[in-house]
């Protein structure tokens, strides 16, 4: 999807420098081929060797979640900026590790893809919440239920919904953008209680279901939920301030 939006003209500040596929699937390594032939660049089965290449200025790392951290690490220490596709990773130690590398290199961007926060209606709110035409955050609360996924979109893949594959469930995969939009509007997390159920209606042994009680920097405070299992679903953000 980036190789095509960058080749397209559609980002008119980036060039498409290379393809990287280590996809074990014939069929999908050759139309990456024959994709990458057509453009004119070169594509590698190694990140290593485009690493090496001196072919890319910035990579766009969209690998699965357990490879996030090391990759991008390899990357900054190439000096190759990136943009990562979230999340980050999967185990804290493992991103705080690419966080430390990131701060020693102020001359690289480490980027995260929250293409949300483009959102114009976001993007309205965030200005007027540090403007503070609103006044102070009292309290919030964010219900986004529309992730609804039956049983074969789990049986799809074994990648799916596992812990070996994803890294967890609705969390990890569904709701990264209303997380990283919620605190962004919000301010930082500073206590969190959360009942977080794992196969709840489905037949999976990750998360499917969550509440959170959380409290805001400021001293706000937040009700999160979400879920796979509710049919109708629904996408509603609350946010309560002094004046509005």
């Amino acid at each position: 999807m980036y190789a095509q939006l960058v080749a397209s003209g559609r980002a008119p500040s980036l060039s498409l420098g290379a393809l990287c596929s280590a996809n074990p699937q014939s069929n999908s390594r050759q139309s990456h081929q024959q994709f990458a032939s057509e453009l004119g660049v070169s594509l590698f089965t190694d990140y290593g060797q485009l690493l090496r290449s001196g072919e890319v200025e910035a990579v766009v790392i969209t690998t699965p979640h357990y490879q996030h951290p090391q990759m991008a690490i390899e990357a900054l220490q190439f000096g190759i900026n990136v943009l990562l596709e979230k999340p980050a990773g999967v185990y804290t130690k493992q991103v705080a590790e690419l966080l430390r590398v990131a701060d020693q290199r102020h001359d690289l961007t480490l980027a995260m893809m929250f293409n949300q926060r483009a959102n114009p209606l976001y993007a309205d709110l965030k200005q007027a919440i540090d403007a503070g035409t609103y006044g102070q955050l009292r309290h919030t609360i964010w219900q986004i239920t529309h992730w609804w996924r039956p049983d074969a979109y789990y049986t799809s893949s074994p990648w799916r919904a596992s812990w070996g594959g994803e890294g967890g469930g609705v969390l990890v995969n569904q709701a990264p953008h209303q997380l990283d939009l919620w605190q962004w509007l919000c301010g930082k997390v500073t206590r969190c209680f959360a009942r977080v159920r794992f196969g709840y209606r489905r037949d999976i042994p990750v998360d499917d279901e969550v509440n959170a009680l959380v409290e805001f920097t400021g001293g706000a405070s937040g009700t999160f939920m979400t879920c796979t299992n509710d049919l109708v679903g629904t996408d509603r953000l609350e946010l309560l301030f002094d004046r509005a």
